[in-house]
């Protein structure tokens, strides 16, 4: 079983928006050419909070592990980061305005949900109870196919996949700039991993391919794995991925080399894997179609489930991301087209719904990020 390092100190929190501490983000990359439009969302359904409806099972002959923490002494994957790299020359004061010394807010409020509804070509935002807050379009969601990944940068801003560009967005609604990809296809998870580099995967039915851009969305070099369908795609504290190639009745999960992009290491788990989310406890959280759940896995060969959360109304959850309390985030994509309306979801470790909005107003739910978390591969923390 390989071993899985502890989550680097410099993982420090963002906190919520009330905190003193917060990040410059004077080093936008500038306007590009494109523009975007805003509209209020409007709530059709109600978000409810705390509805023991769902079940955390474990595996017979195995111990449920839903409530580790990471090793002693070290912040907890998805603790919040002011995502500034201190030894970056490249990057100002990251505590406020150098010209009034005013911390500046940071650009997206801390614990809000933001999902891609693939179908509605918008992006949803939602407070941590999953109220509606507003939601907005943007013309390149307009193109062959609406948009899919979405991650948080470095500074904090949005990024979304479109299908032919990576769009940037320093406010909800706000667009900073857009950016090509090396090729215009569906993208439905992007990540940034602990050097700043971008990488995507296709979808079910996509490609073996993975794009690697630099944080400046220069492509620089295209790898393929042995198998397609390549959805999931996540890290661990030191930067090796972990990729989900959908193979039939069962999923084959790789773990990648982050410098050279060999494969370290392949297991499989049961059913067709969707998101991928490394947990603080050190395993693996995949989100499986079919009516499983999210299940939490070794993250090694071999490999064995550890537990699952399970919800009736939980049939096809692709998008996967926690936060810094271990909470579990997903959304339904329904009956696997994502034309019916997407149910939301928030579990607590142990599977109790933290809150939930089902249905709620968006169709095709394939990003969903949490504002104010860093993950390993997520709003990159400094190194």
């Amino acid at each position: 079983m390989l071993e899985v390092a502890a989550v680097p100190s410099a993982w420090m929190r963002l906190s919520s928006a009330r905190l003193n501490v917060s990040i410059l983000f004077a080093l936008a990359v500038g306007v590009g050419a494109c523009s975007s439009e805003s509209s209020d969302g409007t709530p059709t359904t109600g978000a409810t909070s705390v509805a023991p409806s769902s079940t955390g099972t474990t595996a017979a002959g195995s111990s449920d592990t839903s409530s580790g923490e990471a090793s002693t002494g070290t912040p907890p994957i998805g603790s919040t980061s002011t995502g500034i790299n201190p030894t970056d020359s490249s990057t100002s004061d990251p505590f406020g305005d150098p010209s009034t010394g005013e911390p500046e807010p940071p650009p997206f409020e801390p614990g809000h949900v933001f999902v891609a509804g693939f179908n509605d070509r918008q992006v949803f935002e939602f407070d941590g109870a999953l109220q509606s807050v507003t939601s907005w379009s943007h013309p390149s969601f307009d193109a062959a196919e609406g948009p899919s990944g979405m991650v948080f940068d470095y500074r904090g801003y949005l990024v979304v996949a479109s299908f032919d560009q990576f769009c940037v967005f320093s406010g909800s609604g706000e667009i900073e700039t857009c950016h090509p990809k090396i090729q215009a296809q569906r993208t439905e998870n992007i990540i940034f991993d602990i050097s700043r580099n971008l990488y995507t995967t296709t979808s079910t039915g996509g490609t073996d391919e993975i794009h690697r851009y630099d944080e400046n969305y220069n492509h620089v070099t295209t790898f393929s794995l042995p198998t397609g369908n390549l959805t999931g795609i996540t890290c661990d504290p030191e930067g090796d991925l972990f990729v989900a190639s959908q193979t039939g009745a069962t999923s084959t999960i790789y773990r990648v080399a982050e410098g050279d992009l060999s494969v370290l290491d392949t297991f499989t788990v049961p059913g067709n894997a969707e998101g991928l989310q490394f947990a603080p406890d050190g395993s693996l959280l995949v989100a499986l179609a079919a009516g499983v759940g999210i299940s939490r896995v070794v993250a090694s060969s071999p490999s064995s489930v550890l537990s699952t959360i399970s919800d009736a109304g939980l049939f096809w959850p692709v998008p996967l991301t926690i936060d810094a309390d271990g909470n579990l985030y997903t959304a339904d994509f329904e009956d696997g087209t994502g034309s019916a309306a997407a149910d939301l979801f928030i579990f607590d470790q142990a599977g109790a719904i933290v809150a939930e909005r089902r249905p709620s107003e968006l169709r095709g739910p394939f990003g969903m990020v949490v504002a104010g978390v860093s993950l390993p591969c997520g709003a990159v923390p400094p190194s």
